[in-house]
């Protein structure tokens, strides 16, 4: 029978190339010179070696053909089509497709690479010394925000006082003395000891904290069955079971631990609360399930236990467990289809895998570090997850998707091989990037979209059904976060090329916009205990970073008094989260940038009373920088500056409409590029190896599951 070409393989002897050829009969059809039809129940097996009870085999094989020229064909090579291969992989066309890639798209070359042709070379250092503050070449990256010496310099120079860096040393100072076990802080440990007293939950309250668990947070993150938990947590085993099986007593323990945070058992300090108790149940029993060969309850209590760390009790633990997490995941071999079990069973697998997936997609991007899961070896498919799907809105889907964006963002524009990038390579990735989160974006519903406020289209925020205004938060501060960290790239990029001024300035006023947008969606954040620590704190703290910056270098710009009214709003976000958490977040300390900057435009003399016919400012809730960052109309075609021409093919929407309202020269924004900053020459790679995490403001670091206690 015919066959199609694969891979081919260029012979030595004649110059010709060898194609591999997978048979469409197998080996026992042609040998008796019969037909071979595949069975439809067996797919991998044909009908006469279904009947016949023998091994159906398709042979590989070689024939040269010559060679065609590798240029201008156009020609690229085709599939391996086979009744075999067909049915093997055609469980991975349920996986979610943004779309082809584009093909000028490459992986930027290795830096190991160079480091071994070079032996002398110097590496790329992180200098880990600062907490805020760091190397004058380093800016951040796939991080949020920081101060480099160079910006505090720079800032106090303008402010003419040392208020700013009194204030960042003092709140540098309470970092140390949570992180390092230095001062009066040190005094709150987390342990990972079993309680010295039982936990006991009477049956009532169990099954009040797992239906609040399921409505609130199983929608978000799908990885149980539902049925099969409840049987064995509220069923009349469930003694036995917990006392049997330390996985599922840590996955219990967890999801009460999730549910009870809805019943005010939440605290926002470890040690504290009820649903801390319960989850130390699930610390106490780590180690048993590390180690003990892997089965999918432990993964499942991992995943659980993560979900409960990315809150303010402990915020950095959530990279251990989603690391230990994605390691047992990858050891399952959950990455791949599985062949083995019930369909039911291979679902409830696949789940629990891609939950894992966007979960540390996420925090990787966000702390700055490669992703253990690696994209081109993930075979397992997408299963229907009908819970997840909000209003007319899959989440599950579109995580997984977002993830996978992260995933190539972090690989082509801030990995450490990344930096040794021409600027147009970083140009072409960027637009890339940038094409894919916009083509995400437009996927969404329109209820649920970045550019539409929370509610919009369906009554009062307030009004939305349980998980789903988190659901909808997630996607928005999700996408903000990757905007502002492609927007700061493309300001740092685009200063190395002078005829791009427009493509500068461009980037300056989404990044000003996505800010603000971060700050008039922050009115939705429930602040409480089990709100997400990246929506709760870690964005608005990046709003405020960049407002404060914004208004600081244009004291006189006619955007500066509603940056002045939007900076006072996050600054009563974190006091009412200061007061919520009874102290301990200490987040009042960050009203004081609010002070430092409308003192000093205050100072400048701009503050006048407004023309008649001015601008009113947007007020805190409307949709005007939304509408500013996501305007669909397209700017006019300008003959000099044809994106087709300059690379950046990839330029979507969301930039498309910013330069409209800004066509006076009087408008110029100012925002500081860091003079030093290079991509090629003396230490090219180090810019983007940014020293500080904002998240490590608001938790706690555990160094390692082996310690006993640690602050």
């Amino acid at each position: 029978m015919a066959s199609e070409p694969s891979s081919p393989a260029v012979d030595q002897d004649d110059g010709r190339r060898a194609e591999a050829k997978i048979c469409k009969s197998c080996d026992q059809c042609r040998t008796r010179k019969v037909r071979c039809i595949m069975d439809p129940t067996q797919h991998l097996r044909c009908t006469h070696c279904v009947k016949r009870n023998e091994r159906c085999h398709f042979t590989q094989s070689k024939r040269k053909q010559r060679t065609r020229p590798l240029g201008g064909t156009g020609i690229r090579p085709r599939r391996i089509s086979s009744p075999a291969v067909d049915a093997t992989t055609s469980v991975r066309n349920c996986t979610p497709r943004l779309g082809p890639l584009t093909e000028k798209i490459r992986p930027p070359s290795i830096f190991l690479d160079r480091l071994l042709e070079n032996h002398g070379s110097s590496g790329i250092q992180r200098d880990n010394s600062a907490l805020l503050r760091g190397p004058d070449h380093d800016v951040t990256s796939s991080s949020l925000a920081f101060f480099s010496e160079h910006r505090i310099h720079s800032l106090s120079q303008r402010l003419g006082n040392d208020r700013l860096n009194q204030l960042v040393e003092t709140i540098e100072s309470l970092i140390r003395s949570r992180l390092l076990a230095e001062g009066p802080s040190s005094k709150t440990r987390i342990s990972f000891k079993k309680p010295s007293d039982p936990v006991h939950v009477p049956l009532d309250k169990a099954t009040l904290y797992i239906q609040s668990y399921f409505s609130q947070m199983h929608p978000i993150y799908p990885f149980l069955d539902r049925k099969e938990f409840e049987e064995k947590a509220l069923g009349p085993t469930r003694s036995q079971v917990l006392s049997s099986s330390c996985a599922f007593s840590a996955l219990y323990h967890a999801i009460l631990a999730l549910g009870c945070q809805y019943h005010d058992g939440g605290a926002f300090d470890p040690g504290n609360g009820r649903a801390w108790k319960l989850f130390q149940v699930s610390l106490g029993l780590v180690s048993e399930i590390l180690i003990p060969r892997e089965a999918l309850t432990s993964l499942q209590a991992l995943v659980a236990m993560s979900i409960f760390a990315m809150t303010t009790c402990c915020i950095q633990i959530d990279e251990i467990l989603i690391m230990e997490a994605a390691r047992m995941a990858l050891g399952l071999g959950y990455h791949r289809a599985l062949g083995d079990g019930d369909q039911r069973q291979k679902n409830t697998c696949h789940r629990t895998f891609w939950v894992i997936y966007y979960m540390e997609k996420a925090m990787c991007f966000q702390s700055h570090k490669g992703s253990m899961i690696p994209d081109y070896d993930v075979g397992s498919p997408v299963p229907e997850v009908p819970e997840s799907v909000l209003g007319g809105y899959n989440w599950f889907v579109s995580a997984i998707g977002f993830g996978r964006i992260l995933s190539l963002a972090y690989t082509t524009l801030f990995s450490v091989s990344a930096t040794s990038q021409s600027p147009e390579a970083y140009r072409e990735a960027i637009a890339e990037v940038e094409t894919r989160l916009e083509r995400w974006r437009t996927a969404i519903p329109l209820e649920f979209r970045p550019e539409v406020p929370l509610g919009a289209r369906g009554g009062p925020s307030s009004l939305l059904g349980p998980g789903v205004k988190m659901a909808a938060l997630q996607t928005k501060f999700s996408y903000y976060g990757l905007v502002i960290a492609l927007a700061r790239l493309k300001m740092y990029v685009g200063q190395l090329d002078p005829s791009r001024s427009q493509d500068l300035e461009r980037s300056k006023r989404l990044l000003m916009d996505t800010a603000r947008a971060v700050v008039e969606d922050s009115r939705d954040i429930d602040i409480a205990a089990h709100t997400p620590n990246f929506v709760l704190a870690v964005l608005p703290l990046a709003a405020l970073f960049i407002l404060f910056d914004f208004i600081v270098h244009n004291p006189t710009h006619p955007e500066t008094h509603n940056n002045l009214i939007l900076l006072d709003v996050v600054a009563g976000h974190f006091s009412l989260l200061d007061y919520k958490s009874g102290g301990f977040m200490s987040a009042s300390l960050l009203t004081e940038f609010a002070h430092i900057a409308r003192q000093y435009v205050k100072d400048s003399g701009s503050l006048r009373p407004r023309q008649r016919g001015e601008e009113e400012p947007c007020e805190p809730g409307s949709s005007s920088a939304e509408s500013r960052i996501f305007a669909q109309g397209h700017m006019p075609s300008n003959p000099t500056n044809n994106h087709s021409n300059n690379g950046d093919v990839g330029d979507v929407e969301l930039q498309s409409g910013l330069m409209e309202s800004w066509g006076s020269s009087d408008d110029y924004l100012y925002y500081p590029v860091l003079p030093d900053f290079t991509i090629q020459g003396d230490g090219p790679e180090s810019y983007l190896t940014a020293p500080f995490n904002v998240q490590n403001f608001f938790g706690l670091v555990i160094p390692e599951i082996g310690h006993d206690e640690v602050v």
